[in-house]
């Protein structure tokens, strides 16, 4: 239990911009273990929203397989492949402390108090996310890669608007 507290102090500093993933072993337990995590707090929030079959297989399996390749791939055009665990680890990691301890949070927030999801409050919510997301995400590549946070943060924004259009295709047209 001391790891696991261990472990979640990590990434809550590295959430707070405090620490990086290279205060991460380059474990594939680990690696394995943050996944699970991302994959857990995936599956809380789609049985919240009530997804179709077709959402929670994207969700996940999907998005864990595309997430991790999406890191391998920055870090292998950026030279840094053998970081790859660490970085990944830190990735999937904060991804679940964010969902945990913020997307969840106002994702029921949103839901308690009525909000439509076109709603100009659950829109500005749903803003924050995003915003929060590729600070985090970007910093830690920034990190990994050995470049400017711009590179970092379009990075992440790169793999966040990929996983949106491919949401998008899979939901169909609005109707």
């Amino acid at each position: 239990m001391a790891k696991v507290q261990q472990f979640l102090r990590i990434f809550v500093d590295i959430v707070l911009w405090r620490r990086g993933p290279q205060d991460l072993p380059a474990s594939s337990l680990l690696l394995a273990l943050t996944v699970a995590a991302y994959v857990g707090v995936s599956v809380v929030q789609l049985a919240l929203q009530g997804e179709s079959a077709a959402t929670w297989f994207f969700f996940v399996v999907i998005d864990p397989l595309l997430l991790a390749a999406w890191v391998w791939l920055v870090l292998r055009i950026f030279g840094h492949p053998e970081r790859f665990v660490q970085t990944a680890a830190a990735v999937f990691g904060t991804g679940a402390v964010l969902g945990l301890f913020m997307y969840l949070p106002l994702q029921l927030l949103v839901q308690g108090l009525g909000f439509e999801p076109s709603s100009g409050a659950a829109q500005t919510l749903g803003l924050l996310t995003v915003v929060v997301f590729a600070a985090v995400t970007g910093r830690i590549i920034k990190l990994a890669t050995d470049t400017g946070l711009f590179t970092g943060i379009a990075a992440a924004l790169t793999y966040f608007l990929i996983v949106n259009f491919l949401v998008a295709a899979l939901r169909g047209p609005a109707t």
